[in-house]
């Protein structure tokens, strides 16, 4: 039953930190736009904020668990992604809503690297691969919830966003009572966070894997319903799309199966394939009956798979201290989804929206290349 809530609890905060606070600025970005008055340049800046204040926020939440327990990041982060939706949802210009992006955005990095820790030291080893693959699947849930409730809100997105910072606060409520009150510190938390620990030659493939799938995924979250927008004009279909895009990412579920089955490089080669073409094959699929929700569902699954797996490398490469190669692993994502949006804004008015989405997918495809090696351990674990 412990293993059980701690599951939950931890599905719930990466929902309310990732897919509401952090990822559905993409699906409000038509009214942002009509709202504030826009340019694309200042979208590509702002979006770009809330992937700034994950990387500020990463490595405090990662070092706050590593000497004081998962617990306090954990509750700072839900408190962040409450904050800041509230101030989104009551924010008169743009500078005030910028503010609000960015505090949202420190949210999932307070919060989620936390969790790495509640999984290595409060549940059994056997169990790890899945329980971690059900807490990163809460990015779908959120995603996925975020769509009815939008159609729900109607033109008042004001409305939508009070809902989402409610649901956020409430959640972290729920983690104050469930999450265990003391855990056990790692026995050298300075070697633990040392350049040696965590620049060791086994972490290179995947640190540089984690930082270019943030920059290609990062244009498919920001830009994909302004593209349906732009290219279809139908706000309905831009909706369903985003709930299917969510409930997608629910199947991330299965991610610890997958692996245990297939292994982790042979289940990693095959998802950035996947995910490479979902991104590059979206402007093309918008005048095919229903091509766009194809699309939006090997993107939304593929995507979380894909975070599921750099958190289980992460894991089997640093096993002392768990949080803190996760961290980083998590903060070089998205260091990348920071620059994507950004570089996204300033290469639409010279390459357009659709060829920003096949050269970014074609390069997600070719992450295939980078593979990690089945049997990797933390230096001094061999």
């Amino acid at each position: 039953m412990k293993t059980r809530g701690l599951t939950v609890a931890g599905l719930a905060i990466v929902a309310a930190t990732y897919g509401l606070a952090r990822y559905c600025f993409g699906l409000f970005l038509p009214e942002f736009r009509q709202e504030f008055n826009l340019s694309t340049e200042t979208i590509g800046l702002i979006a770009g904020l809330s992937y700034a204040g994950y990387l500020m926020a990463t490595f405090l939440g990662s070092g706050l668990s590593t000497l004081f327990g998962p617990r306090l990041p954990i509750m700072l982060g839900g408190l962040a992604a409450a904050s800041g939706m509230a101030t989104i949802a009551v924010a008169p210009d743009a500078l005030t809503l910028a503010f609000g992006v960015f505090l949202a955005g420190t949210s999932p990095g307070l919060a989620y690297p936390p969790f790495s820790d509640v999984i290595v030291r409060h549940t059994e080893p056997s169990r790890q691969n899945t329980i971690y693959a059900w807490i990163n699947s809460g990015t779908g849930f959120g995603v996925a919830f975020a769509g009815p409730l939008a159609l729900f809100a109607g033109e008042d997105w004001r409305l939508a966003w009070l809902l989402f910072a409610g649901l956020a606060l409430a959640i972290t409520i729920c983690n104050f009572w469930t999450l265990p009150r003391h855990s056990p510190r790692i026995a050298n938390a300075r070697a633990a966070i040392s350049p040696r620990f965590l620049l060791q030659s086994a972490a290179r493939p995947l640190f540089v894997a984690a930082f270019l799938f943030g920059i290609f995924s990062a244009v498919y979250w920001t830009y994909a319903v302004e593209l349906l927008w732009e290219l279809s004009g139908n706000s309905r279909d831009a909706i369903v799309f985003w709930i299917v895009l969510g409930m997608a990412g629910v199947t991330g579920c299965f991610a610890g199966g997958l692996v245990n089955r297939w292994g982790l490089r042979q289940t990693y080669r095959v998802l950035a394939l996947i995910v490479g073409a979902a991104v590059a094959t979206l402007p093309f699929l918008i005048g095919v009956r229903h091509g766009i929700y194809f699309s939006a569902a090997f993107f939304g699954s593929g995507f979380i798979v894909m975070t599921a797996l750099f958190g289980m490398w992460s894991m089997r490469i640093f096993r002392d201290a768990p949080s803190i190669g996760f961290g980083l692993t998590f903060f070089l994502i998205s260091l990348g989804q920071g620059v994507g949006p950004v570089a996204g804004g300033f290469a639409i008015p010279l390459l357009g929206h659709s060829m920003l989405f096949v050269v970014s997918g074609l390069m997600c495809c070719a992450l295939a290349l980078i593979r990690p090696r089945e049997r990797e351990v933390a230096a001094g674990n061999a």
